[in-house]
């Protein structure tokens, strides 16, 4: 009720709004298309030009490059299309310059978003960014560049608002987008309750899933030697919505044969992490996810040798899990879930890993935890992320 007075009592300028946003990968995706659903609520007949894909379509937006062309992680993998990122940044900076739009919306996806964001104050087009660029972990020293870029800016997790300000950059904490998922939203099944599945989620991106998924796998194959109860539990790997299922087509037909067990598919990814007895997740956002849903699990990740060197010199983090993010930042520890980095992320230690997260005694704490975090991130139930961001553009366009 708070969040719809705060709605109503707008004024408005009867002009119809035109946003040009941006998001580049699955998961901002989602979070730009319900932050896009409460905009049009509070500016009915807006517009929206930009980058995205199927959820942001669906509330009205004509994504000028379909959104898996440019889901792409690391730096090398980044470097080798350079040029069709040089091009897809021109025609982004020539939309933007030839006027009509009353803000940009970055959404997440720094790499492109802070080159997109100075073409648009280039253009005298306001900037009011969506889930914030992660400064904090790999470049706070891009923080007066930040500054010069944005009007409005707008985070999703509560120790940024005092991170961001140290710089003279004003930021709202708004809530996290999570929250507004209906399944994330509901409260976790319990531990005994939960079924007799392994969720398996190796990334939204071909060469993520070509890493990591084997590794996977081959812990799970190291597991049955050892542990065989592995042999009583269901395997399920999450299909990325914005990849082809092709993309899983020889892991889940060879899977018998090289693994020794049946490779299921699911295309509910949440639904998943909800019911689901264990997991072995790839960084990024679906840990958060995993965490929120009370899903046992662990982190993993691996990425070309120099992308990984790369990142290494880059990121000031002792861990890079948002689970553990969150906890170091709030209470000085960061042990809610384990973590495999590259070379750590072996079949053995995975498979050990696994056999801890199936024992109820060691993972109650984890679940408590997991609690924890769930609180943290609702911003004290005043209203959506989604609701309260738009609110805060709507009025830095009125």
């Amino acid at each position: 009720m708070e969040n719809k007075k705060n709605h109503n009592s707008l004024k408005l300028s009867p002009k119809t709004k035109h946003f040009f946003i941006v998001a580049g990968e699955a998961s901002g995706d989602l979070h730009a298309a319900r932050l896009m659903r409460a905009l049009k609520e509070l500016l009915p007949g807006c517009r929206f030009s930009g980058i995205g894909g199927a959820n942001m379509a669906l509330e009205g937006l004509e994504s000028i490059v379909p959104l898996a062309d440019i889901s792409v992680v690391g730096f090398w993998e980044v470097a080798k299309r350079y040029p069709m990122f040089r091009r897809l940044l021109q025609t982004t900076a020539s939309m933007l310059a030839s006027g009509g739009y009353d803000a940009f919306i970055p959404v997440d996806y720094p790499g492109f978003n802070m080159r997109l964001a100075a073409s648009a104050k280039a253009a005298h087009v306001p900037v009011a960014w969506y889930i914030a660029p992660q400064l904090w972990a790999w470049g706070s020293d891009r923080a007066d560049n930040l500054k010069s870029l944005v009007d409005r800016l707008l985070v999703v997790l509560p120790f940024e608002p005092d991170f961001f300000h140290q710089f003279g950059i004003e930021a709202h904490f708004v809530g996290h987008p999570l929250m507004e998922d209906s399944v994330i939203e509901a409260q976790p099944i319990p531990l005994r309750q939960r079924e007799r599945e392994i969720a398996l989620f190796p990334g939204s991106r071909r060469q993520e899933i070509a890493r990591n998924l084997p590794i996977m796998l081959e812990s799970l194959a190291s597991m049955s030697r050892t542990a065989p109860e592995i042999a009583d539990y269901r395997i399920s790997v999450a299909l990325s919505p914005t990849l082809p299922h092709a993309e899983y087509a020889t892991f889940l037909a060879d899977a018998h044969k090289h693994y020794g067990f049946r490779l299921e598919s699911e295309t509910d990814s949440k639904r998943l992490l909800a019911r689901a007895r264990a997991g072995i997740v790839k960084t990024g956002t679906s840990t958060l996810e995993a965490a929120l849903c009370g899903l046992p699990h662990m982190m993993m990740y691996r990425t070309s040798t120099l992308s990984y060197l790369y990142a290494r010199r880059l990121v000031n983090l002792s861990t890079i899990a948002l689970p553990n993010i969150l906890m170091e930042k709030a209470y000085g520890r960061n042990n809610v879930i384990p973590e495999f980095i590259q070379n750590t992320a072996t079949p053995n230690a995975l498979a050990q890993a696994m056999v801890s997260l199936l024992d109820d005694t060691i993972t109650e704490p984890m679940m408590n935890d997991f609690a924890t975090l769930r609180e943290m991130l609702s911003n004290g139930h005043r209203g959506t992320a989604s609701g309260n961001a738009a609110r805060i553009i709507a009025e830095m366009v009125a």
